[in-house]
């Protein structure tokens, strides 16, 4: 699902999974560590398309790679780094209330300490053990977004004042008989719950799943978490399946409550 990416040369290609890897780089660093095979008109052992990467590209050459990538809309330069150019809908959501002024908008790699905080406070004491695992790897990898040939992962942030009070994510692999199929998380912080921002994050991340031909969307919760199951369930999410003593909660086996929803029917 999504768009594939088919790159008709090396060094284009390269220069975008790094940037694809890194998450937000500027982009001296990254002339600088992609590095492409020395020109040599010599017949050394190894020559050629044998050797390995060990030089720079100069600067005139690796701007013109850059600005390609950005004009066929594979990268963005922003706040001086380049970025992997995803496809949604850049636009913020305003919601007030109590005084106060939430956005909702699309995550860049600049929010990534901020959301896994929001994850880490609503995942404790294990009841959103999914999301927790969701921290965890965004933590050690320290990149937030992924769009690659093996999969997409995309997050909503919903601040106010610029301090992140929930999220959500999206996330599908690219297996071919699972394509059709992305996991979503979603929380907000329990003192800005009630006004409206899981729901406007759930909108946005169900439409930017439907712009990328997802089908349908699934989550996992522990069984214990009421709450959350009954949110999605006011959302139109149906419980599909229950997996007995999936979890190990508190010394307690508690069960996995598996939902789903179908955005397109």
């Amino acid at each position: 699902m999504g768009t594939r990416h088919r790159f008709t040369d090396d060094r284009r290609r390269r220069i975008y999974e790094y940037v694809e890897r890194n998450g937000a780089v500027e982009p001296e660093s990254v002339r600088r560590n992609v590095l492409i095979r020395p020109e040599t008109e010599s017949k050394p052992a190894r020559s050629g398309s044998d050797l390995d990467p060990s030089v720079t590209m100069s600067t005139e050459e690796f701007t013109h790679h850059v600005s390609v990538l950005e004009r066929d809309g594979y990268l963005d330069e922003r706040n001086g780094k380049l970025r992997v150019a995803l496809p949604m809908n850049a636009d913020e959501t305003t919601i007030e209330f109590d005084d106060l002024e939430a956005i909702v908008r699309p995550a860049q790699q600049e929010d990534i300490t901020g959301i896994v905080g929001a994850i880490e406070m609503i995942a404790t004491g294990e009841t959103h053990v999914v999301a927790a695992k969701l921290a965890d790897e965004i933590s050690r990898n320290e990149v937030l977004l992924r769009h690659n040939e093996s999969e997409d992962r995309v997050f909503f942030v919903a601040t106010v004042d610029d301090d992140t009070v929930g999220w959500l994510h999206v996330e599908g692999m690219r297996f071919p008989n699972l394509a059709h199929t992305a996991e979503l998380t979603v929380g907000v912080l329990e003192r800005y719950r009630g006004n409206g921002l899981g729901s406007t994050l759930m909108d946005r991340g169900l439409e930017w799943a439907q712009s990328q031909d997802y089908r349908k969307i699934h989550q996992s919760l522990p069984a214990t978490n009421e709450r959350a199951i009954s949110f999605l369930e006011d959302q139109g999410w149906a419980v599909e399946s229950t997996r007995d003593g999936h979890y190990h909660i508190d010394g307690d086996l508690v069960d996995e409550v598996q939902l789903a929803v179908w955005p397109n029917d």
